[in-house]
């Protein structure tokens, strides 16, 4: 599976950035969203979660983090996985959704620890933007 990655528009950048340079995961507004996101329905939480070290996709193409989105949909919540990542152009791109994990779905009433937002992208993540 290979997805198209889509450019993060200024606005989505300037808040991003103020958070990939501490560890952690850190919970953003919904309208801090990449516009291309911005029509998700139900988005209710975001979270962006940036490497120690970049991670070298291939081609001059190097992943900053990953930024998870949780919607609501009919009493279910539901996560999805996005990676970002910034190339050759000097511009910051994001790939997904990633939703082949346990926490895809899961109980509007139940927790789900933030940390198992993360990580679920495949490798074939790994070409060039």
């Amino acid at each position: 599976m290979f997805l198209k990655w889509h450019l993060i528009d200024k606005a989505a950048l300037l808040e991003l950035s103020k958070y990939t340079t501490s560890p952690g995961i850190h919970q953003l507004g919904t309208t801090a969203l990449p516009q291309r996101l911005q029509p998700m329905p139900g988005a209710a939480s975001y979270f962006v979660s940036a490497y120690s070290s970049p991670v070298n996709l291939g081609n001059n193409t190097m992943a900053g983090g990953e930024l998870a989105v949780v919607r609501s949909d009919k009493g279910l919540s539901k996560a999805y996985n996005y990676i970002f990542a910034s190339s050759e152009d000097g511009r910051v791109y994001f790939n997904g959704p990633y939703k082949n994990f346990p926490e895809h779905h899961f109980s509007s009433t139940s927790p789900v620890s933030l940390e198992n937002l993360f990580g679920h992208f495949p490798q074939s993540t790994q070409k060039s933007v």
